[in-house]
């Protein structure tokens, strides 16, 4: 079995790269480890597309495993051996399995969906790969719950105003870390509920019955139509099949406060499966736009300040990556044996 890790930013800038970068380089050291390395998507241009500023690169060395697509290998210029050609497609060609036969830069464009992440990484482990990394982002999380470890890397560029960055990401964690549930003999399961019709389905049957498993997604507009309801939902059970599944449906604040509101009416809300955030990472950095020249500029929060205010929200260790490095980070990863 093979650490199989997530990576994603909660923004643009936020340090994402930098985090994946240090992991890469520990996995590097560690003989006991086989890289793999995939994405969800694309991700990987060399300089910024909205601010101009450049990016960091990933770098990858012989032996280590790739799953990408086809086009990709035009703009890299680590060259890679063939291992297997997959059927799954993108905007970039197929994916392919290759392995890293001469060190250099490479763009990771890799699958786009759950189904299609959940085949590429056997093929990786069946290869040899044993410390798998998905790069990711928060607008691209949804095949994120394929992984077992999730870290996520935020910052200034998310929002400089530290008191909203630490309260984002409080509400961002704990709606990640929302508690596993077992299903009941009088649950009903329902299909996704991305309507007012199937939210008034949704809310007769959970009134009726113990609770109710949704297999999909529920919208925002759905969680507020089932706050209707109000105290008679005390007691009853909703079950999402995992936390992602609330943070596909609409801005992190605004589901935190509506699945708040529908825990203070007493229902409780769980997960099929668990989404395990091991670690955030945090950057000081943010791009600043300068009107007098119409572009923008590097700026930085205060470190220590950001360190403090994230580290008091959450309940899971926070790291300095351009500080610390990624020993430590690593060191976290390991320790928790998730395989």
């Amino acid at each position: 079995m093979a650490v199989i890790l997530g990576i994603a930013g909660t923004a643009k800038n936020t340090g994402k790269t930098t985090t994946t970068k240090a992991i890469m380089d520990q996995v590097q050291q560690d003989k006991n480890r086989l890289l793999g390395l995939t994405s969800i998507g694309y991700d990987g241009e060399d300089m910024d597309n909205i601010t101009g500023l450049p990016k960091p690169k990933i770098e990858v060395w012989p032996g280590a495993l790739v799953a990408v697509a086809e086009r990709s290998l035009e703009v890299s210029s680590a060259q890679i051996q063939l291992l297997e050609k997959t059927d799954i497609a993108t905007p970039l060609g197929k994916i392919i399995l290759g392995k890293v036969i001469k060190s250099g830069t490479l763009l990771i464009a890799g699958p786009n969906k759950s189904k299609e992440l959940r085949r590429i990484l056997p093929l990786l482990q069946h290869y040899g790969a044993n410390f798998i990394i998905v790069d990711g982002a928060l607008n691209r999380i949804a095949p994120m719950v394929e992984v077992n470890s999730l870290i996520l890397a935020t910052g200034a560029a998310k929002t400089s105003n530290l008191t909203d960055l630490a309260w984002e990401t409080k509400h961002l964690v704990e709606i990640l870390q929302y508690p596993v549930f077992p299903k009941t003999e009088n649950m009903v399961n329902v299909d996704s509920i991305l309507d007012i019709q199937a939210a008034q389905r949704l809310t007769a049957i959970l009134l009726n019955n113990q609770g109710v498993v949704i297999n999909g997604v529920i919208s925002s507009q759905g969680l507020e139509y089932l706050i209707q309801a109000g105290e008679e939902l005390k007691g009853k059970m909703l079950i999402l099949p995992d936390a992602i599944k609330l943070l596909v449906c609409g801005e992190v604040r605004h589901i935190y406060n509506l699945l708040t509101r529908l825990k203070n009416f007493g229902l409780e809300i769980g997960v099929k499966k668990e989404v395990r955030v091991t670690a955030l990472t945090v950057n000081p950095y943010y791009p600043q736009f300068r009107f007098s020249s119409n572009d923008y500029q590097a700026a930085y929060v205060d470190q220590g300040l950001l360190y403090e205010s994230i580290t008091n929200s959450v309940n899971i260790p926070v790291f300095d990556i351009v500080e610390e490095g990624g020993h430590k980070l690593y060191e976290v990863i390991v320790e928790k044996e998730i395989y």
